[in-house]
C-alpha cells in the first residue's frame, strides 16, 4: 500500500485541505466552519474526474456544505448528507437567495422585535446563561432574549429560502456574541470574557454586518443549479433509493481524533432548537462516526482490517498505559469498521466510471502515529474500490502532549478510488 502514497502529490500545500481561504469566498464565508476541506479541493475534482451537469456529486459527510455549494455554483447536480442537524441545516442555509429589500425588512422586523420583552428557554439552562451556581456561561442574557425576539419574527416570513436565511443570520450573530470561541476540539472562553459587555447593541450590530454578507454574497455567487441536503446518519441514508448513482464522491469522514464535533457545535444546535435537552444530544452522538469516546455506542464485531491496522493496534493494545481513555483501542476498531461499511455502501452508488475522493488525516496514540490513510487504501481495496493514489496534502503541525509526546506533525491525505480499473 505504500508504494501508492504519493508524497510529491500535485496538490500538497497548495491550500487544498485548509479550510481558511472561505474566509473570503461568497456564500462559503457565512459561517466559519474549521473542519472543512477548500473549495479548491471540490472545483480540482471536478475537473480532473470530468463531471458532467447530468451527473451527480456525492458528500456522505457534507458537514457545512463546502461540496454541494461548490457544485451548485458551478451548475453541477449535488447531494449532501450530513448527520448534524445543525451543519446539514448550515449547508442548506448557504443554497438559498433572496431580495435585498426582502432580506431588509426582516431585519427591520427584528430591531422592532428587540424592543419588546422576550425571555430565552435559554436563560438559566445549562452553562447558557450566568446563575448563582457557575463560574462561567456562554452567553449574557441580554442577548439570548434579543436572539430569542428575532427568532419568533421567523413565523411572520412567508419566503421559505428568506426564513432559512435568517435564522442563519440569527444563529451566526449571537455567537459573534458569545463568551467562547471554538478552538480545536473545545469552546475556549475569550480572553477577558467577563469585560466583553456583549448586548442589545453588540448584538443588532452583528446582524446587520452578517444581513449586510449576505445580501452581497448572493448577488456576487449565483447558483447555477440546485442542490439536495439530507439530515440523517450516512450509514442509513446510503441504503436509500432516494440516493442516486454518483459520478463524484468527494467527502472528509471524520478524523479518529477523539473530537465529539457534535459537543462543539451544542450552542448552535440549542439556538436554532435543532436538540432541546442533552439527552437528545446524547442521542445525536449515537448516530455519528465512532471516532470518539463521548458515547456507550455498540462495541465493532470486525477487526481484519489489514496488516497496517493489526500492527498499529497491537502497538495500542501494547502501551495503553500511555492513552487518555481505556476504550481507544474499541473507538479505533470501531472507526475502521464503521469506515468499510460506508466504503461498501459508496460502492453501490457508484457509477461504473466514479471516483470516491477521502481527504482524512492520520491519528497519534501511544506515541505512534497511525496510517489512517493507508489502512482506507486497503479497506476501500477490500470492498472493491481501486486504488488509484494516496495523494498527502499536507502536514499538521500538532501540539505535543504527554501521551505522544514525540509526534510533532500528521499526515493528512486524499485517498483516491476507482469503480473501475483504469
Amino acid at each position: 500500500m505504500t508504494n501508492k502514497l504519493n508524497n510529491s502529490f500535485a496538490l500538497k500545500d497548495g491550500g487544498y485541505s485548509n479550510y481558511e481561504d472561505t474566509l473570503s469566498l461568497a456564500r462559503h464565508r457565512w459561517y466559519y466552519y474549521k473542519e472543512g476541506f477548500s473549495p479548491l479541493l471540490v472545483d480540482k475534482a471536478i475537473e480532473l474526474v470530468g463531471v458532467n451537469d447530468n451527473e451527480f456529486i456525492l458528500d456522505p459527510f457534507n458537514g457545512s456544505g463546502t461540496t454541494t455549494l461548490s457544485a451548485a455554483i458551478k451548475g453541477k447536480k449535488s447531494i449532501g448528507i450530513e448527520v448534524n442537524p445543525f451543519t446539514a441545516f448550515l449547508s442548506d442555509a448557504k443554497l438559498k437567495s433572496s431580495s435585498n429589500a426582502s432580506i431588509d425588512k426582516a431585519f427591520e422586523g427584528i430591531i422592532k422585535a428587540s424592543k419588546k420583552k422576550s425571555n430565552s428557554d435559554l436563560i438559566g439552562f445549562s452553562t447558557f446563561s450566568k446563575t448563582s451556581e457557575i463560574e462561567k456561561w456562554l452567553f449574557n442574557k441580554t442577548v439570548l432574549n434579543n436572539f430569542d425576539a428575532g427568532w419568533k419574527t421567523i413565523k411572520n416570513i412567508q419566503s421559505y429560502d428568506l426564513r432559512k436565511i435568517t435564522k442563519l443570520a440569527l444563529i451566526i450573530s449571537a455567537m459573534d456574541n458569545c463568551n467562547a470561541i471554538k478552538d480545536g476540539k473545545c469552546l475556549r472562553y475569550r480572553d477577558g470574557w467577563q469585560n466583553n459587555n456583549f448586548n442589545r447593541k453588540s448584538f443588532l450590530e452583528s446582524l446587520y454586518n452578517n444581513f449586510e454578507i449576505i445580501k452581497k454574497d448572493i448577488e456576487d455567487a449565483p447558483l447555477l443549479s440546485r442542490a439536495t441536503i439530507l439530515n440523517g446518519d450516512a450509514r442509513r441514508q446510503l441504503k436509500s433509493n432516494s440516493i442516486e448513482k454518483f459520478k463524484l464522491c468527494i467527502t472528509s469522514p471524520p478524523y479518529l481524533n477523539t473530537f465529539d464535533y457534535t459537543d462543539i457545535y451544542r450552542p448552535e444546535l440549542f439556538l436554532g432548537k435543532f436538540i432541546n435537552d442533552n439527552e437528545q444530544l446524547y442521542n445525536l452522538r449515537l448516530k455519528t462516526v465512532r471516532s470518539h469516546i463521548q458515547a456507550k455506542w455498540n462495541n465493532p464485531l470486525l477487526k481484519d482490517f489489514g496488516l497496517l491496522y493489526e500492527q498499529s493496534i497491537q502497538h495500542i493494545n501494547a502501551h495503553k498505559d500511555q492513552l487518555m481513555h481505556k476504550n481507544i483501542p474499541l473507538m479505533v476498531q470501531a472507526y475502521f469498521e464503521d469506515m468499510f461499511n460506508i466504503l461498501k455502501l459508496l460502492k453501490l452508488k457508484a457509477q461504473k466510471d466514479a471516483e470516491l475522493w477521502l481527504v482524512v488525516s492520520n491519528s497519534a496514540y501511544a506515541n505512534k502515529e497511525i496510517p489512517v490513510d493507508l489502512i482506507i487504501g486497503d479497506l476501500g481495496s477490500e470492498a472493491g474500490w481501486y486504488l488509484k493514489e494516496i495523494g498527502v496534502l499536507r502536514h499538521i503541525r500538532r501540539r505535543k502532549t504527554k501521551h505522544s509526546p514525540d509526534i510533532n506533525e500528521l499526515r493528512e491525505s486524499v485517498v483516491i478510488f476507482s469503480n473501475s480499473k483504469k
